[in-house]
């Protein structure tokens, strides 16, 4: 049976929309076809024979259509992410970055992960242990308290809490909108440190396709000698009434390695390090230090073959129809379904080696309407099912002992409805209605007979039966919801917006919650205004968090979860103010401030299980506080050339061990330059993000932290740290149980003999982007790049990929058989 095999037969009314649509637009191209065509300008806009033109306002339903930008005005921007309802950008009383198009292809970015690290407050880092690809912070806060749409659908696929940003990719992005600080008020659950939605292309033009071919590699050492491939089309088609447009993706590459193993063999670069011919020591090494090395460091470990990040191929398919029935009327689909095979080697001291395999599957399809029904009452109906299926495979070298292999599938039902109704043109109160439901069945989630009464299974009575067999854990859980928003603007002279609102989450597993919050702007003048916002965050604990079941034989612990976890709830406040100064110099500073209680961790059992293994256990045992302030100014010094600067202070505290949250630095600065000049076609982009050192935690001796010795040195680190914690338990092992549990929890080195952490500063690096572009021939677009110019990584600390070049070209096509005449804008 298929890995991906959905339950086709209950989803006829789906298939049978989508067959229609299919048979429409053949007719809508035989149309276009017939008719006079007109080449589209490079600026983005249609060439008319006649010279007035303009472009046609977007409907309600119309989430990725947006006005050209002009000069680099971005005031007419709309944005859907702050309230959910459509507005402009310089009408938004909460406060909405906005990442667009044109920003994206400045980018050069391929995927969402490539996007967001240049916005002061936001950090993309490679992903830690249990996680997948790239991972995002928002305001020092985990990517597990972040909350990701797309088109404002929940997305689901979560690994460690946090969701891969490499599976979102770029040529399905429109714009990219962020919302910090609280927003549970309006999404519920996981909207703890803001919100991050990404809105998906739609047809624009009677007739639209496009491509784009990309190849790219680095330094042989790291990739060996293989070539990265990118690729991807559009074909798009828009009428009166109906518009729609398919992209399709393939992606492969071999990954790269950043371990010091750097023997060249088929396979990422590398020979098996288990082979004869493997040489254990450091490359070129002379013998007599090869004999050194064996003999006289103490426990010296020889380098492994492992890879850094994994080969992959990736495909996707997406589709986005909007169907206007009437002025009043409008109908939206849209689904994307994407495949991603990933390979990859893991080793484990002392000679152990493990190839990985990950399978997966990601399909996501949503339905929405809207309604006009009265020029006070707007309706809006929406239905969306998204599906993560994941296969991961672990195949011991030279043995079987060891061999894995785990499903994981989860599967997410959401209904929403929404009213809006307008008092005024200044005063709109929104009412809302959810339900969610959320399935689970993994083999890292605890069997039924091990959740439910009498909580054993048969393997306990005889292990033999089910050796070798993959056995899931099955969950599931439904929160229903209801809030109300009010959005009004009190004054025009000057300007007061507030919008407050309330939200009531209910969770089938954790009852009801009450989640506030209050946003409001203030213009002191036409180019100077404050916005403030309140809200409380709230989410609760995951399938994994409440139900994990993980073994690590080969490591030697295990993996569980409580089912006594609370919810983690916190408070968010932002203020902040904008000042347009000139017509070329835009500046923002915002302060945040969030407190978090119960948040949810991995703590040490003090009994091992019946086998003996280490317990690892969810609990909340955290508090934590994050704060500091983002600022940018934005420039444009003629024409031609953008800059802007960022530069964002964060600093965090786990309020039970004193010490700041690991890997979140106190200081970034976010630096680009844009040349854009249209009558040769060349852009030059230079993107930079320069990040201070950061705390990482380590184990005391007893009251500070060993220097970070080279890996050579690990044996004689390990020594080290054992007679300290011989003297520690010689000199403290008298004092009681329960004070020595206290201080173990509390941190406090100097009256407990299990270990206590610090920190150390360390892993400042630079993160330096080049890209080169030239328009040609009115369609057709080269372009070259570098990632990570300045090459910085490090293994241990920021494993990310090494510098990357890459080269390709783009193709685009439009064609339009109207005349465009102006429309009055209209917002609903």
């Amino acid at each position: 049976m298929s890995l991906f095999n959905y339950k086709f037969n209950r989803r006829i009314p789906l298939l049978t929309f989508w067959l229609v649509i299919s048979f429409v637009t053949i007719q809508m191209f035989g149309d276009i076809f017939a008719q006079s065509i007109t080449p589209k300008k490079e600026d983005g806009s249609s060439q008319s024979s006649t010279p007035q033109e303009t472009v046609k306002q977007p409907k309600h339903g119309d989430s990725g259509a947006q006005p050209n930008e002009v000069n680099g005005d971005r005031s007419n921007i709309i944005t859907v992410t702050g309230t959910r309802r459509r507005n402009l950008l310089k009408d938004s009383t909460i406060t909405t970055e906005v990442i667009t198009r044109k920003d994206i292809d400045a980018m050069g970015a391929r995927d969402l992960s490539q996007t967001l690290g240049n916005v002061p407050g936001i950090e993309v880092r490679p992903a830690q242990t249990g996680e997948r690809g790239q991972t995002v912070r928002l305001q020092g806060l985990s990517a597990q308290n972040v909350l990701i749409l797309v088109d404002g659908q929940r997305t689901t696929g979560r690994f460690s809490g946090s969701i891969d940003l490499t599976r979102f990719k770029a040529e399905d992005i429109e714009r990219i909108e962020i919302v910090k600080g609280a927003s549970s008020a309006i999404y519920g659950s996981d909207a703890i440190a803001g919100v991050i939605n990404i809105i998906t292309k739609e047809a624009q033009d009677p007739l639209y396709a496009e491509f784009r071919t990309l190849g790219g590699s680095g330094s042989e050492k790291y990739y060996g000698p293989y070539t990265e491939f990118r690729n991807y089309a559009t074909v798009g088609a828009k009428s009166d009434k109906l518009s729609t447009l398919f992209t399709v993706g393939w992606h492969k590459g071999e990954g790269y390695d950043l371990t010091p193993d750097a023997t060249p063999g088929p396979r990422n670069g590398r020979y098996a390090s288990l082979a004869p011919s493997y040489n254990p020591y450091p490359s070129n090494l002379p013998f007599a230090n090869s004999y050194l090395y064996a003999t006289r460091l103490p426990n010296y470990s020889p380098a492994l073959e492992s890879t850094s990040g994994s080969a992959f191929n990736d495909m996707n398919l997406s589709n986005k129809t909007v169907y206007h029935v009437a002025d009043d009327l409008t109908l939206t689909g849209q689904f994307y379904y994407r495949h991603l095979d990933q390979s990859a080697v893991d080793a484990s001291p002392p000679r152990t080696v493990y190839d990985r395999r990950n399978k997966t599957h990601d399909f996501m399809g949503a339905f929405n309407m809207d309604w006009i029904a009265s020029q006070k009452v707007n309706v809006n109906l929406n239905a969306n099912y998204s599906r993560f299926q994941d296969l991961y495979t672990t195949d011991q070298r030279k043995a079987d002992d060891l061999d894995s292999q785990q499903r994981t599938d989860n599967a997410v039902t959401e209904f929403r409805s929404r009213v809006d109704y307008k008092f005024s043109s200044n005063h709109v109160t929104s009412v809302g209605a959810e339900n969610l439901q959320d399935k689970i069945s993994s083999a890292r989630i605890a069997p039924d007979c091990r959740r439910t009464f009498p909580n054993v299974c048969y393997e306990d009575f005889n292990p033999e039966l089910t050796k070798g067999q993959t056995i899931n854990g099955n969950a599931s859980r439904f929160r229903n919801a209801f809030y109300v928003q009010d959005e009004w603007r009190i004054s025009d002279k000057p300007r007061i917006q507030i919008v407050p609102g309330v939200r009531y989450d209910h969770d089938s597993i954790y009852g009801g919650e009450w989640l506030p919050k209050l946003a409001i702007r203030y213009d002191v003048t036409d180019q100077f205004r404050f916005r403030a916002a309140n809200g409380l965050g709230y989410r609760a604990p995951s399938f994994q968090d409440l139900y994990f079941n993980f073994l690590n034989p080969g490591v030697g612990y295990r993996v569980v979860g409580s089912s006594n976890l609370k919810p983690e709830l916190s408070r968010s406040y932002n203020f902040g103010w904008e000042w347009d100064i000139t017509k070329r110099i835009w500046y923002s500073t915002n302060l945040f401030h969030n407190n978090v209680d119960n948040l949810i961790g991995f703590r040490t059992n003090p009994a091992r299980d019946s086998s003996g293994l280490m317990v690892y256990q969810t609990s909340n045992y955290q508090k934590a506080t994050t704060q500091g302030i983002e600022s940018s100014i934005n420039v444009r010094l003629t024409d031609i050339v953008t800059t802007s600067v960022g530069y964002t202070y964060t600093d965090t505290r786990d309020e039970l061990t004193r010490l700041p949250l690991e890997g979140r630095g106190p200081h970034r600065w976010n630096f680009s330059v844009r040349l854009d000049e249209k009558s040769s076609g060349v852009s030059l982009s230079v993107f930079a993000v320069v990040f201070g050192k950061q705390p990482y935690y380590c184990v005391k001796n007893p009251f500070w932290c060993n220097p970070d010795l080279p890996p050579n040195f690990d044996g004689l680190e390990s020594i080290i740290n054992t007679q300290a914690q011989t003297n520690l338990t010689n000199a403290l092992g008298t004092l009681p149980a329960g004070i020595s549990d206290y201080c173990s929890e509390n941190n406090l080195s100097y009256c407990t003999t299990s270990p206590t952490y610090g920190y150390r500063m360390v892993n400042p690096h630079t993160n330096l982007n080049l890209r080169l572009s030239q328009r040609f021939f009115g369609h057709f677009q080269w372009f070259v790049g570098v990632d990570n110019v300045l090459d910085a990584w490090d293994l241990q600390y920021n494993p990310q990929r090494p510098r990357f070049y890459y080269f390709g070209l783009d193709g685009k096509f439009a064609f339009s058989e109207v005349k465009l005449t102006p429309v009055e804008p209209r917002v609903n």
